[in-house]
């Protein structure tokens, strides 16, 4: 029954996403899947919180091999809190934009891409190793690009090149970071990877595989200085899909930095914390001056976004138990607040 409840917030998103995908053509009948889909994605993460809550982590083996191999889901209480509150703003935006989108927009698969990219949020906050990660990196990549150019606007198709561009050359940093990990250890399960680097003291000596962990999870977490792609693709979708970007895209490179800076690299012992919390300063204060100079609503509400990122990535930097407890509340805050702000524009 636990285990159930762990794959649930993929199962649903993945079938809703093929539901839809059969219904291709019928506006109706993918707004109604749609917004159902995300009901019931609602409904299974609130279980999953209170299971997580009351009884501990659920952790389950896909294909039944042993840990550290094969593919591994966890929820502990960061994940399952994620979690619910994805599948709550996924709810929200689902709602509205089944009154927002028009039927040829619909009945062209929004809902289905929609879905795509729920499930590759999910599938982050839920695998339990670095290869997977990237592997719901690139589904949420592929799922965006397509909401992005949804309208069929050369401004939103020029907006969304800039944006997939970077999030390709993040791709590959991850790549090649968690290639040199496995090439270096035998491992790329998270809690088996912690284990192997604290009895092997090579958490300094494998640092670069760390900065370019960093490079990749700054990118998709729009960090200083590689965020101009958010405030260019923001703005231009429709406004269901900028507030659920705006939402949840750079939560989860924010939530990557989180679990890898904590568990793997911790940011003081591989010295990276001054870079972190320069890095974090300079994307407040970039974030805030850009927004003051903007004169369009959408474009001043993602500067913020920036400078908001910097906020949660500074908790991390300082590294001290307060300050990651401080960084991770406002995560989840962000997410609700966000995209409130983006569905009331």
């Amino acid at each position: 029954m636990r285990q159930t409840l762990l794959v649930a917030p993929l199962l649903i998103p993945l079938a809703t996403a093929i539901l839809g995908a059969l219904g291709w053509g019928r506006a109706r009948h993918q707004r109604a899947l749609g917004i159902a889909g995300s009901a019931l994605l609602l409904a299974s993460s609130v279980v999953l919180f209170a299971e997580v809550q009351g009884a501990g982590v659920i952790a389950v083996q896909l294909g039944d091999w042993p840990a550290p191999h094969g593919i591994s889901l966890v929820a502990d209480l960061l994940s399952a809190s994620m979690i619910l509150v994805s599948a709550l703003i996924g709810f929200c935006v689902a709602l509205h934009a089944g009154s927002e989108i028009d039927d040829a927009t619909i009945a062209h698969g929004f809902f289905p891409f929609f879905h795509v990219l729920l499930l590759g949020v999910c599938g982050a906050f839920l695998t339990g190793d670095l290869f997977n990660l990237y592997v719901w990196f690139e589904v949420m990549l592929l799922a965006s690009f397509v909401l992005l150019a949804s309208s069929g606007s050369a401004r939103a198709l020029r907006s969304s090149l800039p944006y997939v561009a970077l999030n390709l050359l993040a791709s590959v940093f991850f790549l090649i970071a968690a290639g040199l990990l496995y090439g270096e250890l035998g491992s790329l399960h998270l809690a088996d990877l912690a284990l192997r680097l604290e009895e092997a003291g090579r958490r300094e000596a494998l640092a670069p595989v760390a900065s370019l962990l960093l490079v990749a999870f700054g990118i998709k977490a729009g960090l200083f200085p590689v965020f101009f792609w958010l405030p260019a693709a923001y703005p231009t979708p429709s406004f269901a899909v900028s507030a659920l970007f705006a939402g949840l895209l750079t939560k989860v490179g924010v939530y990557a930095m989180l679990r890898v800076f904590t568990l793997l690299f911790p940011v003081q012992e591989v010295g990276l914390g001054p870079l972190l919390a320069g890095l974090s300063i300079a994307t407040m204060a970039t974030g805030v001056l850009a927004a003051a100079s903007q004169g369009h609503l959408r474009r001043i509400l993602s500067f913020p976004i920036v400078s908001q990122i910097g906020y949660m990535v500074l908790g991390l930097a300082l590294a001290t138990p307060l300050a990651i407890a401080a960084a991770l509340f406002y995560v989840l805050h962000h997410i609700v607040t966000k995209t409130n702000l983006f569905l009331v524009s």
